[in-house]
């Protein structure tokens, strides 16, 4: 079957309001389905938080429609304040649902005569908020997608129900860079990553130049607090968040992922590194050892700041070590698994399974990366 229209959605906010893993991949699947011929749009939650959202909230109630919609990045955005409505949202022919409330998403396309795909990048299965059963899974999804084997893993334990696994989609040209690699970068400083510990390990490094490069939205008072925490370190400097990240890691040498278990289900910063030889220094937490393979070290759960600006220090200061593990990480950024044309064959193969109703098809046994 060929695809006429694929709608990406995401029952929470989107570019440029929030800037994560999730949203980068949505960006990176629209970008790329639409280029080679499959028209894409995105349905996302509007958050009125910010200018961006306030004023399209306010546009939509002077139009008299309770969805924006704009073409700002290429494609079709369309942005409620509830994505559940499907107010003035063309019906796609199959709806790809990724977070947020997925079971009530997916029942208000499903009712709609809509299939739909379920595409896991974190762990909402778990959450006890939603009736996760196996029933109602399989009342509402048509095929399941998860982005690593341990997402995969981790759903079929819950739900019994076998998932495709295709790992975040990327385009190499758009992260490859080349540069003077002065810093070790930690992308993202919030509890949830890692922060405490990388501003120990800051601390136990003096001589290294650190690089905290915001992402996630951060209140006024987070933002107050980490710029003073920051402030207390000669050594490191915050930037500001950013689409393009090729500036960013033209300047790393090693990149910093010590997120805490149960807040990372792949680590897409990792494989955004490896695609210039940028060694990775991660703690082993979900999918992240999926993601870095041989092109960095895994650091155990409960290492102390010691051992990480040990670990640190040898990819800092030992020569053949820095270099081998970065030839492993261009090695491993080249894999069949994060192949650009071959996850969307993939994802393509999976949606148009679920459009012919084949929906026996789709639940096979979790593919390896």
């Amino acid at each position: 079957m060929t695809l006429a229209n694929v709608l990406l959605v995401t029952g929470t906010a989107y570019l440029p309001q929030v800037v994560g893993g999730v949203e980068l991949n949505t960006h990176e699947m629209a970008t790329e389905l639409n280029r080679r011929g499959c028209k894409t749009a995105v349905l996302a939650k509007l958050s009125p938080r910010d200018a961006f959202g306030a004023t399209r909230l306010l546009l939509a109630h002077w139009r008299g429609v309770r969805t924006s919609v704009d073409q700002d990045l290429g494609y079709a955005v369309y942005r409620s304040r509830n994505p559940c409505e499907l107010s003035d949202v063309p019906l796609p022919d199959v709806a790809v649902i990724q977070n947020g409330r997925m079971l009530e998403l997916a029942e208000a396309f499903a009712r709609r005569g809509v299939p739909c795909v379920a595409y896991f990048h974190g762990l909402p299965f778990e959450c006890t908020e939603q009736d996760w059963h196996a029933a109602a899974v399989r009342r509402w999804f048509a095929g399941y997608i998860a982005n690593s084997a341990y997402t995969a893993r981790r759903f079929r334990a819950r739900c019994g129900i076998d998932a495709h696994v295709i790992p975040p989609i990327f385009n190499p040209a758009r992260y490859q860079a080349i540069g003077e690699r002065r810093f070790a970068t930690f992308i993202n400083p919030v509890a949830a990553k890692g922060l405490e510990l990388v501003l120990a390990v800051a601390e136990l490094c003096p001589e290294i130049p650190f690089r905290f490069v915001k992402a996630w939205p951060l209140s006024p008072a987070q933002s107050l607090l980490l710029k003073r925490r920051v402030a207390q370190l000669h050594n490191v400097q915050l930037l500001e968040r950013r689409t393009d990240m090729r500036s960013i890691y033209a300047g790393t040498r090693v990149l910093l992922v010590p997120s805490k278990p149960g807040h990372e289900t792949w680590g897409r910063v990792a494989s955004e590194a490896q695609f210039s030889g940028i060694p990775v220094l991660a703690s082993d937490a979900g999918g992240l050892p999926e993601a870095v393979g041989p092109g960095g070290t895994i650091m155990p759960d409960n290492a102390s700041p010691q051992a990480w600006a040990g670990a640190l220090q040898r990819l800092w200061t030992e020569r053949e070590h820095y270099e081998a593990k970065s030839a492993a990480a261009l090695a491993h950024s080249r894999r069949g698994a994060i192949n650009l044309d071959r996850q969307l064959h993939s994802l393509r193969d999976i949606l148009a399974h679920a459009c012919s109703g084949n929906s026996a098809s789709i639940g096979m046994s979790a593919t390896g990366t």
